[in-house]
């Protein structure tokens, strides 16, 4: 388990302006590398992904775990982190499957996405609250697994 001290930033280019991420300092990022992690975040457990950007190891922190940990950007936190040997299922709504099973294509590409991005594009489906913006969300997903992209 790596324990250390990080303090929260916003990503640095379009998309993830908006986003908030943990920076995994050096020492740590040697023990971790890049893919699932499970840990805490001042206290709060929590799972995510390590990736690499602009050659820094980060983990990306939902609005949700902000909350409940009661921290935000720009706070220096508390951070353990560990390898995450657990395999974390994918919940694609029926919405979006209905989608993916109208093309092969689609299905094929949404496979070939890493599970960071298949699990944005089920999250961006499934969170929508009434059944119209879902069924269109899941519309609109065609173009973006297509495309390679995250959700906006």
């Amino acid at each position: 388990m790596q324990r250390f001290f990080s303090k929260l930033v916003a990503g640095r280019k379009a998309p993830y302006t908006t986003w908030t991420f943990i920076e995994v300092p050096a020492a740590a990022d040697a023990a971790l590398g890049h893919g699932p992690v499970r840990g805490t975040l001042s206290g709060t457990p929590f799972r995510g992904t390590a990736t690499r950007s602009g050659g820094v190891l980060r983990v990306p922190v939902t609005r949700a775990l902000l909350e409940q940990a009661g921290v935000g950007r720009g706070e220096r936190v508390a951070v353990t982190l560990e390898r995450d040997p657990d395999p974390r299922p994918i919940d694609v709504p029926d919405e979006l499957q209905r989608v993916l099973d109208s093309s092969r294509a689609l299905a094929s590409a949404f496979e070939a996405m890493p599970p960071s991005h298949r699990r944005a594009w089920a999250q961006h489906v499934a969170e929508a609250k009434r059944p119209e913006t879902r069924q269109r969300r899941a519309a609109q997903a065609r173009d973006g697994i297509l495309g390679r992209q995250f959700p906006r």
